[in-house]
C-alpha cells in the first residue's frame, strides 16, 4: 500500500553497507545558505529563506530546502539526468540525519522540456567586480538570439561568483543553465555570493543572495526501482 502524499520522511540515521548496495545514493557535502527576494517595479515583494544541498564534485542533482511551517521543511530535489521529487521532513530531523530515505511513490520520472534551447543561449565572462574590498568574478546567461529576445522579451541571469570557493562546481538550479554549462563548461567555479535575474528591460526581478555554506555529510537514497536515470 502507498504511503499518503503528506506523510513525513523517513530519516534513516544508521544503515547496513548490503542494504545500499541496490539502491541510488545521492551524497552531499555542502549546505548552502541563501536568502532570494522577489521585486516588482523595483520594489522587494516576497523574500524566501533556505539552502542547498549539494555535492561541490556532482552537479546534476541538488536538493532545495525551504521551510513548509515552524516544525516542518519541504524539499524539492531534482536529478538532470531524470528523476526529481517533493517531500516534507521534520526541521529537527535534518542535523542528526546521515542518511534520508525517500519512499519511490514520491519520486517522479524527470525530463528537461528547455533542453533543447540550449542553442539559443550562451553564459558570457565578464569584468571583475569588487563589493568590500573583495574581488568577486562574474559572468551572465542570456539569449544569443536578438530578434528572439525581443518577441519572447526574455530577461537575463547574472552570476557574482565567491573567487574562494573555486572547489565547488558551478550551483546552476535551473535546468536551462546547467545543460548549457554541461555542453560547454565556459565558465569558473565556485558558488555565487549573488545571482540577479533582470527582466528584458533592465528591472530586477530575483535577486539571491549566499548567507553562508558548511560542510555536511549527508545522503538520500532512493530504491533501484524508481531510478530513472538507469536507462538515459
Amino acid at each position: 500500500m502507498n504511503p499518503p502524499m503528506k506523510q513525513l520522511l523517513t530519516l534513516l540515521l544508521t544503515i547496513s553497507t548490503s542494504f545500499l548496495f541496490s539502491q541510488k545514493k545521492y551524497e552531499f557535502d555542502y549546505l548552502i545558505e541563501f536568502k532570494q527576494t522577489y521585486y516588482k517595479n523595483s520594489k522587494s515583494e516576497n523574500t524566501i529563506s533556505g539552502f542547498y544541498l549539494t555535492n561541490s564534485k556532482k552537479n546534476n542533482y541538488v536538493a532545495l530546502v525551504t521551510s513548509l511551517d515552524s516544525t516542518n521543511y519541504k524539499m524539492h530535489f531534482k536529478d538532470e539526468n531524470g528523476l526529481s521529487f517533493n517531500v516534507n521532513f521534520k526541521k529537527s530531523d535534518l542535523e542528526k540525519a546521515e542518511f534520508i530515505n525517500v519512499n519511490c511513490y514520491y519520486v517522479s520520472n524527470y525530463n528537461n522540456p528547455y533542453k533543447v534551447r540550449i542553442e539559443e543561449y550562451d553564459f558570457f565572462n565578464l569584468n571583475d567586480t569588487i563589493i568590500d574590498e573583495t574581488e568577486y568574478s562574474r559572468y551572465k546567461l542570456t539569449s544569443t538570439i536578438p530578434r528572439r529576445e525581443k518577441k519572447k522579451k526574455l530577461g537575463t541571469e547574472f552570476y557574482i561568483i565567491d573567487n574562494n570557493t573555486k572547489f565547488h562546481l558551478p550551483l546552476l538550479y535551473f535546468s536551462t543553465a546547467y545543460e548549457e554549462w554541461k555542453s560547454k563548461k565556459n565558465i569558473p567555479n565556485g558558488i555565487f555570493k549573488e545571482r540577479h535575474l533582470v527582466d528584458y528591460y533592465g528591472k530586477l526581478f530575483i535577486r539571491e543572495k549566499t548567507i553562508g555554506y558548511r560542510k555536511i555529510n549527508k545522503t538520500i537514497i532512493i530504491d533501484e526501482e524508481c531510478d530513472y536515470t538507469r536507462n538515459k
